[in-house]
């Protein structure tokens, strides 16, 4: 059965043990069973202390994998389609497709992370699909659904969604955990003091992973949290981003506060907390700063900030005479090249043509250095200019997103590029636009912020 049919009939979500779970279960085994058991209970065979330890990492697992399963729900409940859950080294992890079109191929390389995606994409499906059903499709020029809406209530679904996930993991770890303490505690001694411990140990390291997803941050459970507390609130997707990555700021310097704290008064353990903080804190100034980014290239599209297109290479001339007639003389660095047909195969790079040994250059041809399109950030002229930086990520091979544009005869030209030089340029107008103010830009010293 296929894991689209799968997800789609209510069943177990396909789970996909890796090596690297079988090291992490021996890690729990060993630090269970020959160092916390031997010191708590006394007096027990080796074999019993062994048992113990790996009856704790069984139980850990299960903890770890039954969130996933209550998050898999939570997802199909919300129309997504999930793919399966990973065994790995790092414990469980729950595959959510992205999109429609790569749920289809089958591909299992989205996450937890990935929900945002595939959430905002059923949504733009349903605005879709709507349309088409009101015979309004864009085919036709008209309709009724606006685009920029409709992007924007996706992606407000989208944070309600993640909150959904995020309530159900938590909920399951903080129960779990809570339950295997009480065991642990009431058990009585004797015969049942090694199970007791077990439970206890178990059960505290839930409820301890439980608080460090409640804290604040913009990839935890609890950022997701916040940002669907404020969401609901405010109705902005944009506060409620922001509120989660503020709130990722405090608890970084709070859990840094702590932790160094805590090693005066209890020990190096708690440089624990210092490094739990020192993530919080980063990724949520790297959150705030993609937040002041897109608002300052808000309005703007790839046509309104792009660099003219280099001169045109052909596929078959030679690196001499490209590098001597086109190349140098225009003092670029990324060139089209066209096939025989005149279409845009890809891109030279100037680093990729002056590589090319001397001796070498007048009988190797420019087709030899191509970059395939396929391997190149690509986008339309009245594309948005904030979506290109994700896009230039994904496909760097150029270092520049190539803006492209149909001709007459149904083939592509390269008509410009936007690279990091017109993207500085965007960020550093954006004030003279009135763009960027509102995000609450950090100021000199502000440690808070």
């Amino acid at each position: 059965m296929s894991t689209h049919d799968a997800t789609r009939r209510g069943g177990l979500p396909p789970i996909t043990v890796r090596p690297g779970f079988a090291v992490s279960a021996a890690l729990v085994t060993v630090l269970l069973g020959a160092l916390t058991l031997p010191t708590t209970v006394a007096d027990r065979p080796t074999s019993a202390y062994l048992c113990g330890g790996l009856i704790g990492a069984v139980l850990l697992a299960g903890i770890l994998l039954g969130a996933d399963l209550m998050r898999a729900r939570a997802a199909r409940r919300a129309g997504l389609n999930v793919l399966g859950i990973i065994l790995g080294a790092t414990g469980s992890r729950l595959v959510v497709a992205p999109g429609a079109s790569r749920a289809g191929a089958g591909e299992a390389d989205g996450a937890v992370g990935s929900v945002r995606l595939a959430a905002t994409g059923a949504g733009r499906r349903a605005g879709g699909d709507a349309t088409e059903a009101a015979g309004l499709n864009s085919g036709r020029g008209v309709g009724l659904v606006d685009p920029a809406a409709a992007e924007g209530d996706a992606d407000a679904e989208a944070i309600r969604v993640e909150a959904r996930l995020a309530r159900a993991g938590l909920s399951t770890t903080a129960l779990a955990g809570a339950l295997l303490v009480v065991l642990g505690v009431f058990l009585p001694g004797g015969t049942m003091a090694l199970a007791a411990q077990v439970a206890l140990w178990v059960g505290t390291f839930a409820l301890l992973l439980t608080f460090v997803e409640v804290l604040p941050s913009p990839r935890s459970a609890g950022g997701r949290l916040v940002a669907d507390r404020v969401l609901r609130r405010t109705g902005s997707r944009a506060n409620a981003e922001r509120a989660a990555a503020r709130a990722g700021v405090l608890s970084g310097w709070a859990l840094i506060a702590a932790g160094t704290a805590g090693v005066f008064l209890v020990g190096f353990v708690a440089l624990w907390a210092v490094l739990l903080g020192w993530l919080a804190l980063g990724a949520s100034r790297l959150a705030q700063a993609q937040q002041r980014t897109a608002a300052a290239l808000i309005g703007l599209t790839a046509r309104d900030v792009m660099a003219p297109a280099a001169p045109t290479l052909s596929a078959w001339t030679s690196v001499d005479d490209a590098l001597r007639e086109v190349v140098l003389p225009s003092r670029q660095g990324v060139f089209g090249v066209a096939d025989f047909a005149g279409g845009l195969a890809g891109v030279a790079l100037l680093r990729d043509l002056a590589g090319v040994p001397m001796d070498d250059r007048g009988l190797t041809r420019v087709n030899r250095v191509l970059v395939p399109l396929s391997a190149v950030a690509t986008a339309a002229p009245a594309d948005d200019l904030a979506t290109l930086p994700a896009r230039l990520a994904e496909r760097p091979a150029a270092g520049c997103v190539i803006v492209i544009e149909p001709a007459a005869d149904g083939s592509v030209h390269m008509v410009g590029t936007v690279g990091p030089p017109e993207f500085g340029r965007a960020l550093e107008t954006a004030p003279l636009r009135g763009q960027g103010g509102g995000l609450g830009r950090a100021r000199p010293g502000s440690l808070w912020r």
